[in-house]
């Protein structure tokens, strides 16, 4: 899932099921990441709740 944070904050992408690894080489490969226009940053939550069609991501 992608979208953008408000009030203009940038933007924010949640990942499932993929090595954080991978999500980090995806991530640096973004033009405006690899062309230093923006920085990302990875942050991990460790989901204790979630509505019934997203229990798949509870573990």
């Amino acid at each position: 899932m992608v979208g953008s944070l408000q009030p203009g904050l940038g933007g924010a992408v949640i990942a499932h099921d993929v090595s954080r690894e991978a999500l980090e080489s995806r991530v640096n490969e973004d033009p405006f990441v690899a062309e230093n226009i923006v920085t990302a940053e990875l942050l991990e939550i460790e989901p204790k709740k979630a509505d019934e069609r997203l229990s798949f991501l509870l573990g």
